[in-house]
């Protein structure tokens, strides 16, 4: 019997800079493992998506604004050519206190295939690993959440809260995929 992995996460945002996250993200008392940002290249009309991971690591507790300040991250090039059209978001493994490195790059990986393969065309997804399915079973529930903490949801299709369905369900060993892509509000329970 295989193991299942389950996951709500929940995604803060958006941000239009590293800058603007910065200050945001320094004001929390929690960390944040996974973001997602998206932008536009220079004479391109089609967003592309990039979804990734921060650990701590070696004497450092690496937040997600300083893990995009990498020298060889993705997001340089997108400041640089069009700055206007950035988007990040940075989640939270809510269900766990503290998650461990796996279960991030679990997240991750399970978010950017159902990118590659069912929501997006494959070319616009920045990430050029973590395209293939996970090898587990594996739930994630996403929620969407201003800078605010109030529920959030962009009338445009092209941004993440409409792009990355709210409930994902992978089962490993036939590699199926169900998804709920908008959970429908029905009305208060007594």
């Amino acid at each position: 019997m295989s193991k299942n992995y389950m996951y709500l996460v929940q995604w803060y945002g958006p941000f239009s800079s590293r800058k603007e996250l910065k200050r945001w993200e320094d004001d929390q008392k929690e960390s944040f493992f996974l973001y997602l940002f998206q932008g536009k290249r220079k004479n391109k009309r089609s967003f592309r998506y990039y979804c990734g991971m921060t650990y701590y690591r070696k004497n450092s507790n690496a937040s997600v604004a300083v893990r995009m300040g990498d020298s060889n991250h993705h997001i340089h090039s997108f400041e640089k050519e069009r700055p206007e059209t950035i988007s990040i978001w940075i989640g939270k493994i809510a269900n766990l206190a503290n998650p461990h490195q796996y279960d991030v790059r679990l997240c991750e990986n399970m978010i950017t295939s159902e990118m590659a393969q069912i929501e997006i065309d494959s070319i616009n997804i920045e990430n050029e690993t973590n395209k293939l399915a996970p090898n587990q079973n594996t739930y994630i529930i996403n929620e969407w959440y201003d800078h605010n903490g109030i529920e959030y949801r962009p009338k445009t299709s092209d941004y993440f809260p409409n792009r990355i369905p709210d409930v994902i369900s992978y089962y490993a060993p036939t590699k199926s995929l169900y998804r709920a892509k908008k959970l429908v509000y029905y009305g208060n329970l007594k």
